[in-house]
C-alpha cells in the first residue's frame, strides 16, 4: 500500500478521499420566476395538482391560491356511480369539501376559467349554484359544466343569473341542465362560444337562448334525435337557430332507436346571415332550411349510416334543400353512402372538394360534383372501409350463392366506374391537384384515376396514398406510367402510409 501511495505522489496524483464529496447543488431557477409566470404555468394543471405544489417549498406555499383557473373533475368516480349504482360516499364528500375549501381560501381577484365536472344529487344543487355564483361574481370568462345526476329524470336547473353575466365569453354545457328559458332580454351580452351536449333539453328554452345571444359566434349542439321528438321527448317539429353574429355552427345529431321507414319530421331552420362554417354529422338526414347563407365559406357533411335512400323519408328533397342551402361554399367535405347524384346543385364558387368514398363507391356522385363545380382547383378522394357497405347490397339465392355479379377484379356492379361521355369544365381549366387516400388498386379505382389524368389539362400533381396492402404494386406502377396525361407537367406520386407494404415512395 505504501509503495502504491508513493507512486501516486511521484506521478502527481492525489490520495482518494474515502468520503465522496456531495454533488453540487442545482440552482432552482423555476422558483425564482415571478409569481405571474408561476401562476400561468399552474393554470394548465387541474386544480388538485396545482394545490399539491404547495408542499415543494415555502416559496410555493400559496402560489396556487392566485391561479385564475379552477379545474375540478370527478369523472372516474361519477361514471362508476352512474353506471354501476355504486358510490364511495366518503370520496364524493371529500371532492365536494375540497372544492369548497379551494374556493373559500383562494386569493385571486378574478376567476378566468371555471370547470366543474361531477356526479351530484339534488342535495348538492344548492352548493353547486353557490360555486357558480362565486365564479360569476369574480368575473368568470369561461364556464365548463358537466353534471351526471343520480336520477336520470332529475335535471340541474341552470341558475338564471348565468344568463345575465356580463363577462362570460365561453359556455360549455355537457349535461341536461337547460330547463328554464331566460326570463329577460339581453342575455349573455358577451357570450361568443356556446357548446351544448345534452339529451333531454326543453327545445323552446334552447331556441330562446340562441336568439338571446347578440354576439354569439361559435355554436355546437351535440345531442340525440328520437322517434318521440327533437332532442328529447317533446313533439317539436321545427327547431330554429337564429343568431345574427354566428360564424361557426357544428351539429352532431344521431338518432336514438331509429327504425327504418319511420317518418322523422325534423326541420332545422337556420337564420344566421354571417355564418361562415357549418359542420353537420348525422346518421339519418333531417331537413335543413337556410334563410340567408350567402356568407357561408366552408361546409362539412357526414352522413355515417348506410341506410338506403328509400328507407329515409323524403331523402331526395332533404338532400336537395341541404346542398342548395350551402351551394355558395368554397370548401366542401362530403361523406355519404347513398347521396344521389341528381341531388347535386351548382357549386360555382367551390375551389376545394373532399369526397369520402366508402366501400359502396358512389362514383356517379363524384362525376356529378365535378360537372357542377366549374372552378374546382383541389380534389381530395378518401376511401374508408365500411362493413355495412360490403353486405348491404348483397342478395342471395336459395342455395346461398350471391346474386350480385362481380368482375375479375372482385368489384360488384354497384362499384364499377362508368366513364362519363363529357369532360367537366374544371378538369379542362382549373383542377390543379388530386389526392387519393386509401387506394387499394381495384380496377374501378384505376379507371377513375386514369380518367382524371387523361382529362386534367392543367393538373400539376396526383398523389396516391396506398393502404396496408396493395397487390401487384410494380404492375400498377407500370400501368400508371403508361396512362396518357392531359397535362405534360403533371407528376404522379405514390406515397406509403403508416403500416403499408411499400418500402419507398414512388414518383414519376
Amino acid at each position: 500500500m505504501g509503495s502504491r501511495v508513493k507512486g501516486l505522489l511521484l506521478m502527481g496524483g492525489k490520495i482518494p478521499n474515502k468520503k465522496s464529496n456531495p454533488p453540487p447543488r442545482v440552482e432552482d431557477r423555476i422558483s425564482k420566476l415571478p409569481n405571474e409566470v408561476l401562476c400561468h404555468i399552474l393554470s394548465f394543471l387541474p386544480t388538485k395538482y396545482a394545490v399539491r405544489t404547495s408542499i415543494l417549498s415555502t416559496r410555493w406555499k400559496n402560489i396556487w391560491a392566485f391561479v385564475p383557473n379552477l379545474d375540478f373533475k370527478y369523472v372516474e368516480e361519477a361514471r362508476s356511480y352512474f353506471f354501476n349504482k355504486k358510490k364511495d360516499k366518503s370520496t364524493s364528500a371529500g371532492f365536494f369539501t375540497f372544492v369548497e375549501r379551494v374556493i373559500s381560501i383562494r386569493r385571486s381577484a378574478d376567476i378566468k376559467n371555471f370547470c366543474l365536472h361531477c356526479s351530484c344529487g339534488s342535495k348538492d344543487f344548492a352548493r353547486i349554484v353557490g360555486w357558480i355564483r362565486t365564479a360569476i361574481q369574480h368575473n368568470v370568462v369561461e364556464l365548463d359544466l358537466c353534471f351526471e345526476t343520480t336520477d336520470k329524470d332529475l335535471a340541474f336547473e341552470l341558475p338564471q343569473f348565468i344568463f345575465m353575466c356580463k363577462t362570460l365569453v365561453v359556455l360549455k354545457l355537457r349535461s341536461n341542465c337547460i330547463t328554464n328559458a331566460p326570463l329577460a332580454s339581453g342575455c349573455f351580452p358577451s357570450l361568443k362560444i356556446l357548446h351544448v351536449r345534452v339529451e333531454y333539453p326543453v327545445n323552446d328554452s334552447m331556441e330562446k337562448i340562441f336568439s338571446c345571444c347578440p354576439v354569439l359566434e361559435d355554436l355546437t349542439i351535440d345531442g340525440l334525435l328520437t322517434i318521440d321528438g327533437l332532442l328529447g321527448s317533446d313533439d317539436v317539429l321545427n327547431f330554429k337557430i337564429s343568431a345574427p353574429e354566428l360564424k361557426i355552427l357544428k351539429l352532431i345529431l344521431p338518432h336514438r332507436n331509429w327504425v327504418g321507414d319511420h317518418d322523422h319530421q325534423y326541420c332545422f331552420l337556420i337564420n344566421c346571415p354571417k355564418l361562415e362554417n357549418i359542420d353537420l354529422k348525422q346518421d339519418i338526414l333531417s331537413k335543413y332550411l337556410f334563410k340567408d347563407a350567402k356568407s357561408l365559406v366552408k361546409a362539412s357533411l357526414n352522413l355515417f349510416s348506410h341506410a338506403e335512400a328509400d328507407q329515409q323519408p323524403d331523402f331526395s328533397n332533404r338532400a336537395n334543400a341541404l346542398l342548395a342551402g350551402i351551394s355558395n361554399v368554397k370548401y366542401l367535405s362530403l361523406s355519404a353512402h347513398v347521396w344521389e347524384a341528381r341531388c347535386v346543385p351548382a357549386f360555382d364558387n367551390l375551389s376545394e372538394l373532399k369526397l369520402v368514398l366508402h366501400d359502396c363507391y358512389n362514383w356517379d356522385l363524384l362525376t356529378e360534383l365535378l360537372k357542377r363545380s366549374p372552378n374546382l382547383e383541389h380534389l381530395f378522394l378518401e376511401h374508408e372501409n365500411d362493413e355495412e357497405c360490403i353486405c348491404s347490397d348483397e342478395e342471395y339465392s336459395e342455395d346461398g350463392s350471391s346474386k350480385v355479379e362481380y368482375s375479375e377484379d372482385g368489384c360488384s356492379n354497384a362499384e364499377k366506374w362508368n366513364t362519363p361521355d363529357f369532360v367537366p369544365i374544371c378538369l379542362v381549366s382549373h383542377l390543379k391537384t388530386i389526392s387519393i387516400r386509401g387506394f387499394q388498386g381495384h380496377l374501378h379505382e384505376r379507371e377513375a384515376a386514369k380518367y382524371l389524368l387523361e382529362n386534367g389539362e392543367i393538373l400539376r400533381k396526383m398523389t396516391i396514398y396506398t393502404g396496408d396492402f396493395l397487390p401487384a404494386k410494380e404492375k400498377i406502377y407500370k400501368e400508371f406510367s403508361m396512362f396518357q396525361r392531359g397535362s405534360r407537367t403533371c407528376q404522379v406520386e405514390f406515397v406509403e402510409e403508416a403500416g403499408s407494404s411499400f418500402d419507398n415512395d414512388y414518383v414519376y
